[in-house]
């Protein structure tokens, strides 16, 4: 799926290398990749060992070029998970970013699903379509919606990819172009002004929203906003990562931690609502007379 190999010395550190290379080597020593393939134990002119794999999308991430920081994958997999997004379905996001969580979008919804991404700024747009083509998120040269000045060919190069993302420029705020989508996922600062939009864009049986912001007070600004406008089963959770040190003399914390990143709210859109059912009053009937003699 993706168009990167990986290379794990015995001491751990990874490389994340693009396919085909003749041979890679460090301070551990040089090895032959002609002919090799991932999922071997490859041994330098030094005698070092490299692990030769498959990189996972988490590789890659961590090794993407950013234009901004991007949500963690504790963050990330909470909105997965809590919105239940799942295979084909059309997910809306604001904004790209690096398109970190753009990625591992796509990889939830499956060929049979689709992401639309917003991006307000065409220099980061740009940066995350080269990401995106890496993981075969996008075709490459695949234009980026709101930019005129992309006419190169589209070409399809990672085997296998996924292709389900649209990238758009544009200001959410201001209008959501999607009719009946599934998720709306907002990773931006002003969340709240995007509420009204997202009503009347998600479908109205199972649409949901997530919102992700690193400050309380636009969390709480999220909430109110959602509350406004109807939405139910409203949530909002931190969520904190702690490593744990396994060693032969015992297990404990480890003194370092990934705290406090960011607030993540989610809820469902409020059904439409239908006429009021009105019981039907019984039919009156004449009462029998009694009969003469």
């Amino acid at each position: 799926m993706v168009n990167k190999e990986l290379i794990i010395d015995d001491r751990g550190k990874k490389y994340l290398l693009n396919k085909n290379l003749d041979n890679f080597g460090n301070d551990l020593g040089v090895v032959d990749l002609v002919g090799k393939e991932e999922g071997s134990i490859l041994i330098t002119n030094k005698g070092g060992e490299f692990y030769f794999v498959t990189p996972t999308i988490h590789d890659i991430i961590k090794k993407m070029k950013r234009s901004v920081t991007t949500l963690l994958p504790k963050d990330i997999g909470l909105i997965i998970a809590e919105c239940g997004i799942e295979n084909g379905e059309t997910v809306v996001e604001a904004g790209t970013g690096s398109a970190a969580l753009t990625i591992y979008l796509a990889n939830a919804v499956g060929k049979e699903g689709k992401i639309i991404t917003y991006e307000k700024r065409p220099e980061f747009a740009k940066i995350a379509r080269k990401n995106l083509e890496i993981v075969g998120a996008v075709k490459q040269n695949q234009k980026i919606i709101g930019i005129d000045d992309e006419d190169e060919e589209e070409i399809e190069i990672v085997e296998n990819g996924l292709y389900n993302v649209t990238q758009k420029i544009g200001d959410i705020t201001e209008k959501i172009e999607e009719e009946n989508i599934d998720v709306l996922v907002l990773d931006m600062p002003d969340p709240w002004n995007v509420v009204e939009h997202a009503k009347k864009s998600l479908n109205k049986a199972k649409g949901r929203i997530a919102i992700y912001v690193p400050y309380v007070e636009q969390a709480k600004k999220g909430v109110e906003a959602l509350k406004e406008h109807g939405f139910l089963d409203i949530r909002t959770v931190e969520c904190i990562v702690r490593d744990i040190e396994i060693s032969e003399k015992g297990v404990r914390p480890s003194t370092r931690m990934i705290g406090h990143t960011g607030y993540i709210t989610t809820a469902r859109v409020c059904p439409e609502k239908v006429v009021e059912y009105v019981p039907k009053k019984p039919k009156e009937t004449k009462e029998e007379q009694p009969e003469e003699n």
